[in-house]
């Protein structure tokens, strides 16, 4: 969802058709975007799993990381995460534009 809106504005931004293909800068934002929304929840599933630790569910290990470390806890290794999946989001773009602007190339040639 944030790639679609982010290329649709972006190509807005810039007078190019919204179905224009892809700046890999985009697909790059987007996905830091998205992880930075769901990277707590990461963190919180990762030490309920710990079986080092002892909590007493979900509003135990957000209370503890709170108390204990803040904001920063819930956010604790995002860099190197992000250079482990942006690279991979990036990639991933690139085919499903390419696979997406050949199959729609197909389907209008089989109109014409």
């Amino acid at each position: 969802m944030a790639y679609e809106l982010l290329k649709l504005k972006y190509n807005q931004h810039i007078n190019r058709l919204p179905e224009a293909q892809l700046n890999i800068s985009v697909a790059a934002l987007s996905k830091i975007f998205a992880v930075a929304a769901t990277y707590p929840y990461q963190v919180v599933r990762a030490r309920l799993q710990d079986q080092h630790m002892c909590y007493n569910g979900v509003t135990d290990v957000i209370a503890k990381t709170w108390r204990k470390e803040g904001i920063g806890g819930f956010y604790k290794g995002i860099a190197p995460n992000l250079i482990r999946v942006t690279p991979a989001c990036c990639i991933t773009f690139v085919v499903y534009e390419n696979v997406s602007h050949f199959l729609l190339g197909l389907r209008d040639k089989k109109v014409s």
